[in-house]
């Protein structure tokens, strides 16, 4: 059974957005412009040995949200299949508690258009 408590900490979500390493989504979550690094971050980069081995998670609205250890090996899976070499979009629905989300499903799905946030350039 289930306590109020418990039930808050995880919750389900469906999020929308680039899957990438934690290693380098360290240094984008730095950045203002986190998003956007990380819809220019390369396949190869993800795939490195150094990058892959620290685990994987999603930038969403411009947060990013790690993903536990099954998921991380599912992202890097999905990578690996990808025709892309960057811009590594998905649609992760799963539940999130402690700063790490527990996937149910990942998804590789169409990024949004780059003209759409450079508008007024």
């Amino acid at each position: 059974m289930l306590t109020a408590g418990a039930q808050e900490e995880s919750k389900p979500v469906t999020l929308k957005g680039y899957v990438v390493d934690q290693m380098c989504a360290g240094k984008m979550a730095m950045k203002e412009n986190a998003m956007e690094k990380a819809g220019g971050h390369t396949k190869e980069c993800a795939l490195n040995d150094q990058c892959a081995e620290s685990g994987f998670g999603i930038f969403s609205d411009g947060k990013y949200y790690k993903f536990d250890e099954k998921g991380s090996a599912t992202a890097k899976s999905l990578i690996e299949k990808s025709k892309r070499e960057k811009a590594l979009y998905f649609v992760a629905k799963g539940t999130v508690g402690e700063g790490t989300m527990t996937l149910a499903t990942l998804r590789e799905a169409t990024p949004p258009k780059a003209t759409m946030m450079k508008k007024g350039t």
